[in-house]
This record gives C-alpha cells, structure tokens and sequence, in this order.
C-alpha cells in the first residue's frame, strides 16, 4: 500500500482553498500516476487519501471514478482500487493496433466519399471545428481520433475502437503530460483535416501513421522514466 495513516497531511499534498475538494484531490492523485510516484499497479486506498489532505472519503470516492474513466485506476470487486499497469509491451500493442484500426477508417471515410462527396466533406468540415472549441487538451485529442473512426460509419469498427480507446487513455494522459504536446497534436490533427478536405486519403495515412508514432515515441519515454522510478 502506497499510503501511510499518519495523521496530518502529508508535505506536498497541500489542500488549496480556491479549488473544490474533488479536483484538489483529483489534480494531485492524476500528477502522482503519471509522473510515477504512485507506481503502476500500486494499490491505493480512499481512506488513506482522505487523511493525506484532511478531507472526507467523498470527494476522494468523485476522485477515483473520474481516474477511472480516464484509464488510470481499476477498481476490482473486494479487492480494491489499483494504479492502472503499463509496459512497454503494452504500449507498443496498443499503438500497433491504433494504427491498422485508424487507417482503415481512412479507407472507409474514402469509400464513403466516392458515394457521398458532399456529405462526407461536410462532416470533414465538422471534425475540424470541434478541434478548437473544447477546451479540456484530453477531449480535443482524443475525441478527433474517435470522430475519425466514427466517419467510417463501420459499426464493428467503431466497437473495436471504443475497447482499444479505454487502454490507450493512460498512454495519452502520459503523452499529454509532457509540455507542449497539445499544440503539436492540433497542428497535426489540423494538417489531417485539410489532407482529407483535398480528398488525398493515401497521403492522409501517411501523416496519420506519422503522427501516431510520433506520440508513440514521446509516450514510451515517459513510460520509461515512470517505470524507473
């Protein structure tokens, strides 16, 4: 167990008043997982946490159901809550698959267009005014991806996705930690968006493919350091 019962709050898990309980909790529990301090597949208790920063068991209880949509807690059924695993191995399985299951979206998105040019451009069109309009980095970088293999209009597909979506969560977060990384993605989500409007869907792979590995790379060595730790 990660947590100690020392009762007072723990040097470095100050308790800020201009933030609600919740996301005080939520904000240090999310640095913590993805800087590595609470290591992968550490066991994490709510009432260790409450006592680290002097609150009740309920803002913790939010906490942990919002890491858990993001990909970086598990809770399992009388055992607890655990930091979510990663590897190396698992990193580079995940991102294998995203690339085959994001490029045949591209081939769909182009059969669709030779059927309905006009619809698919104006759902092209969509794709890239929802980029800058939500303001949480996750949701931008995530979401395009999924309304990329949504456009594909294949439902086997789209399933697929959604089950390969909860994995890479972690792997995103971890990508998204590292500085300047949300600007990049745009640019290249941007640059995609654009490609797909000239109907170059082979080049649109490519940058696709480029772009993958290329947040691939930045996540594998954030993964590295973590695991070093």
């Amino acid at each position: 167990m990660f947590f100690d019962t020392e009762n007072h709050i723990e040097k470095g898990w100050d308790r800020p008043e201009t933030k609600s309980l919740m996301a005080v909790v939520l904000d240090a529990l999310r640095t913590r997982i993805l800087t590595g301090e609470l290591k992968p597949g550490s066991k994490i208790n709510e009432s260790d946490v409450a006592l680290r920063l002097g609150v009740s068991r309920s803002p913790v209880r939010e906490a942990f159901r919002v890491l858990e949509r993001e990909g970086l807690l598990v809770t399992l059924p009388r055992k607890g809550s655990y930091i979510t695993d990663i590897s190396l191995q698992d990193l580079k399985e995940l991102f294998e698959v995203r690339v085959l299951l994001e490029c045949y979206a591209i081939d769909s998105i182009k059969k669709r267009a030779l059927e309905s040019p006009d619809q698919i451009m104006a759902l092209i069109d969509e794709i890239g005014n929802e980029l800058f309009k939500e303001p949480d980095a996750f949701t931008v970088i995530s979401g395009f991806h999924y309304s990329l293999v949504e456009l594909s209009d294949n439902y086997r597909l789209i399933e697929l996705y959604k089950i390969l979506a909860v994995s890479l969560r972690r792997y995103q977060l971890i990508y998204l930690g590292k500085g300047g990384q949300r600007e990049v993605s745009l640019k290249d989500h941007k640059t995609i968006v654009d490609i797909l409007k000239d109907g170059n869907y082979a080049y649109a792979k490519k940058y696709l493919k480029k772009h993958i590995r290329y947040v691939e790379k930045i996540a594998e060595n954030k993964v590295k350091e973590i695991l070093a730790v």
